[in-house]
């Protein structure tokens, strides 16, 4: 981008500060500025200046932040797992998040479509196709994963709400569980996490015997769990309820992706007990399923196998 458009890009080092309140003031004066480093050094660090000269006059300022949660094994300080609740407490902020390849591809479009500030928790490097090229990312709009016959139709046993990476591993999740246990899921992937698609969770409540279960790469105070437990809440809605994510009360650590994801309970065998839980049985494993020939590195536009037709609610 610096050599594409040099007289567009502007580097602040670590003034995090300043870049915030300089895009406000570039907003305010017709740009429309992107705004590109760490989720932490988005949100966390320059938490006043992002409400106070961007969120509160409503700016079309855009925030990229890259590698959120545990995805980086740079430890606490580079570890953005409160960001979410951060942004969703300033008023005017939309939160997306992309899970995918295609939504990496296409959440700009979305992004540059919205009139205010937007907070984008990005990926980089290495990123799987889960959705098709023919379906992008679309504002409010949730994806319904079916699993086998499950639909909004039919009741469900139950329902996994997932966000970013941890899509990846409900899928997992998913394939791993054999045909034979009996177990009904119904999946649906949020890339809009502000505003909440509050209807949608109380839609599939009526479907859902056995409870739901979220899974975030955050911890599970004040993102995508706690969001709908104040749905659950709010509207009087008697339905257990299990958030997986990094533990309340918990700092990350330097590692891998997937051993934090291991440590702190939100990878797919997490789930898969998390579901056990739910419907009071041992389900039986397909101990056969592959899950790195079926989804793990998928970066050459195909389409992972359960996932070639997902359903906008």
């Amino acid at each position: 981008l610096r050599d594409a458009l040099p007289n567009q890009y502007l580097s602040f080092g670590m003034a995090e500060q300043n870049m915030m309140s300089f895009a406000g003031g570039l907003a305010r004066e017709g740009f429309r500025p992107y705004i590109h480093t760490f989720g932490v050094f988005v949100t966390r660090r320059p938490f006043d200046q992002v409400a106070m000269s961007i969120g509160v006059p409503n700016l079309p300022v855009r925030l990229l932040g890259f590698l959120p949660g545990i995805t980086t094994p740079g430890g606490v300080t580079h570890q953005a797992i409160d960001d979410i609740a951060l942004m969703r407490s300033i008023p005017n902020m939309r939160i997306l998040e992309v899970g995918d390849a295609t939504e990496v591809e296409t959440v700009l479009d979305v992004a540059e479509a919205i009139d205010g500030p937007v907070y984008i928790r990005m990926l980089r490097g290495d990123v799987p196709r889960l959705f098709p090229l023919h379906s992008p990312m679309k504002f409010g709009v949730v994806r319904l994963l079916t699993s086998g016959s499950c639909s909004l139709s039919k009741d469900s046993d139950v329902a996994i709400i997932t966000t970013g990476i941890c899509t990846q591993e409900a899928i997992k999740a998913r394939n791993m569980i054999h045909k034979s246990s009996g177990v009904s899921i119904l999946h649906l992937h949020l890339s809009t996490i502000v505003p909440f698609p509050s209807d949608d969770i109380l839609r599939i409540c009526s479907f859902i015997k056995h409870g739901i279960i979220t899974m975030e790469n955050h911890s599970i105070v004040g993102g995508v769990g706690s969001a709908t437990a104040e749905v659950l809440a709010e509207h009087a809605v008697a339905k257990p309820l299990i958030r997986l994510g990094v533990p309340g009360g918990t700092y990350a650590h330097g590692a891998s992706r997937e051993y934090l994801m291991k440590e702190y309970g939100f990878d797919a065998h997490a789930l898969v007990g998390a579901i056990e839980k739910l419907v009071h049985k041992k389900l039986i494993r397909d101990w056969e399923y592959d899950a790195e020939k079926d989804l793990g590195r998928n970066t050459e536009g195909r389409t992972a196998n359960l996932m070639e037709r997902p359903e906008d609610l």
